[in-house]
């Protein structure tokens, strides 16, 4: 019996004849397609019913998140701490794309999360997927109340009341050789955008986002900030944070380890305390001292623009600076001279 010679396939650069490249075609779609968009209207009604807000968020406290940026204002804080009602809503705008970004944000942290929590170093707030029930403790194995095994992180929780300050570490570790606080950052083009013009300029140049990466050699200014405010609430438990950073581009990282300095964030502490001064007095704290007027701006498009400048300040605050007139009390001697009594010694 005479086998049949053996054959070996080659890949050749073929042209599809028009029906062929239709058929081909007709098993792809290249429009929105048919499960996408089910999951786009699935995420954007999902944000709607909660209205965009996260329900672990304290409305009279405020937040390093916000602190940590060089547009805080703590009299806008204040603002929203005591319920005064917005002006105006804010333009949220939500969209499927940044519903993604923070998603993606979000799977970073948790992957982290997960692995500190296998460890058995991770501290803080747990809360049993089962019965609800939350505790705070290190890497439990299971629920206290109900013994099931699903169990979720809920971050570090710190406060200091009396300045009215509130937030949430991404983590505390607690092992034998390590005490430290844990920051989870995931580093993409908008993150340079907000945090690092500079580098964010390079990659507008044409540099790829990969070899920008390489260039990030600490933690960014707000970031840094962030963290500083996290170690203020928790001190004297921990005294130093780590950063990591994760690249978006190519899931490379980097950490760095800040130790705590107060005297970094101590402009912001006094605004807090003032803001919670304020809150307890029933008084309006100062505005900071780069608001130029209503139409700055920040303040323009503030919640609270009309409630904080009021008509006179604003006419005021539109009066080009050689047009007020300085006024001086006149002294008593001679206001009785000009009423026409005798000045007495």
């Amino acid at each position: 019996m005479t086998r049949a010679p053996r054959t070996t396939l080659k890949m050749t650069n073929r042209t599809l004849k028009a029906s062929a490249a239709d058929r081909l075609k007709g098993t792809y779609r290249s429009s929105a397609g048919i499960l996408l968009p089910k999951i786009e209207r699935h995420v954007m009604r999902s944000l709607r019913d909660t209205g965009g807000i996260d329900p672990g968020r304290s409305s009279d406290y405020m937040h390093p998140s916000d602190m940590s940026s060089k547009d805080w204002c703590g009299r806008h804080d204040y603002y929203r701490m005591i319920g005064t009602p917005v002006e105006k809503e804010a333009k949220a705008n939500p969209s499927f794309r940044m519903e993604n970004v923070f998603a993606e944000g979000h799977a970073i942290h948790g992957k982290y999360q997960q692995w500190l929590h296998e460890m058995g170093g991770l501290v803080g707030v747990f809360q049993c997927e089962a019965c609800t029930y939350e505790w705070f403790t290190t890497s439990p194995k299971e629920c206290p109340f109900c013994r099931a095994t699903s169990i979720v992180y809920r971050e570090y929780p710190l406060r200091r009341e009396v300045y009215r300050v509130e937030g949430h570490a991404d983590g505390a570790v607690s092992l034998p050789d390590l005490q430290t606080l844990v920051e989870i950052k995931s580093i993409g083009i908008r993150t340079l955008a907000f945090e690092a013009p500079r580098l964010y300029q390079r990659y507008l140049d044409g540099e790829k986002p990969e070899d920008i990466w390489f260039e990030i050699n600490r933690p960014f200014g707000s970031h840094m900030k962030q963290g500083q405010l996290y170690m203020w609430m928790a001190w004297p438990a921990y005294e130093q944070i780590v950063f990591i950073y994760e690249s978006k581009f190519h899931q490379q990282t980097k950490e760095f380890v800040v130790e705590y300095n107060k005297s970094l964030i101590q402009p912001v502490l006094e605004t807090a305390r003032d803001v919670a001064r304020a809150f307890r007095g029933g008084y309006e704290p100062d505005r900071p001292l780069w608001a130029e007027g209503p139409e700055g701006k920040v303040c323009s498009s503030c919640s609270y623009r009309r409630t904080c400048w009021g008509e006179n300040d604003a006419a005021q605050a539109n009066d080009p600076p050689e047009q007020l007139v300085r006024v001086r009390r006149a002294g008593s001697a001679k206001r009785k001279r000009q009423l026409g009594k005798p000045a007495t010694g």
